[in-house]
């Protein structure tokens, strides 16, 4: 069961890849969105928590939730500062491959085991991320900086620790609902902080408020089928098919937004596909 609540966050993962691309095809303030997202985030998840009457906070899920939290929202945020130099083909390639820090922060924290299986499935991730993601003009891979390489490592890691936050969450029997609404006041704060900032000048786009609302449902598909996913898998297996998102905002990206699919990206989708299959055999 927890295979096809990865798939389910994958495939909200997906849409609201989608939704990122068409809100970026026009000059939009980016801390307001993450901060609108975070209310919606938010609010749904408190009130999910009142109607199951599990509203209680002990210190334990807000720490937790903080933590969690906080290394999503960062993790966000430094995506959006590396991509900004490197391009959306290298930066989501980098950010995608946080599925290697999860292993192994995994094997090492919750000592989750490497079979063969998970092995096999790992190395058609990586290559499905790989193959998927870079962009066919070598010369725009050589003018990257070093420096913005290194801020969208660190944004991999925050990622991946994220991941772990919310099986680690699990594993000391944290209330989902709360741990999740906790998550997106971090988001609130963190928009905030990056409008007052980087950007300054919020604008008085009306278009933010349809997208912030649309990404900030699926943003909730995303994350509450990912802690479904955790809680009943290994962090490694759930959080690298959450990484495929691309099996469905590639086709939807090709019918709404006239883009093309490339030999390699068709390759990566296939092996990502495998890889989903070998984890279904994966202990």
């Amino acid at each position: 069961m927890g295979l096809t609540y990865a798939i389910c966050s994958l495939g909200f993962a997906g849409v609201n890849d989608v939704v990122f691309r068409k809100y970026g095809q026009k000059s939009r303030p980016v801390g307001i969105l993450l901060a609108l997202i975070g209310i919606v985030w938010a609010s749904l998840f408190f009130t999910m928590a009142a109607v199951k009457g599990r509203l209680e906070m002990d210190l334990a899920t807000v720490v937790m939730g903080s933590v969690a939290g906080i290394f999503s929202a960062s993790a966000n945020i430094l995506l959006i500062e590396g991509m900004k130099r490197t391009g959306a083909s290298v930066a989501s390639t980098i950010y995608r491959l946080n599925l290697i820090f999860v292993a192994i922060l995994a094997f090492v924290l919750l000592c989750e085991p490497i079979g063969l299986f998970k092995l096999g499935g790992l190395v058609c991730a990586i290559a499905a991320v790989v193959l998927f993601s870079m962009p066919e003009n070598r010369c725009a891979r050589s003018n990257i900086a070093l420096k913005f390489i290194m801020i969208l490592l660190l944004a991999s890691f925050l990622r991946a620790c994220m991941g772990i936050s919310y099986k680690l969450a699990s594993t000391y029997g944290i209330n989902d609902e709360i741990f999740l609404a906790v998550n997106g006041l971090c988001w609130i704060v963190s928009g905030a902080l990056y409008t007052f900032l980087r950007e300054r000048d919020i604008g008085s786009n009306r278009s933010v408020l349809k997208y912030s609302l649309i990404s900030g449902l699926l943003i909730c598909g995303i994350v509450f089928f990912l802690k479904l996913a955790v809680n009943c898998m290994d962090a490694s297996v759930a959080v690298t098919v959450s990484q495929f998102s691309f099996l469905v905002t590639a086709p939807l990206a090709v019918f709404f937004m006239n883009e093309r699919i490339t030999v390699k990206m068709a390759l990566g989708m296939s092996l990502s596909v495998i890889c989903i299959i070998i984890f279904s055999f994966a202990k």
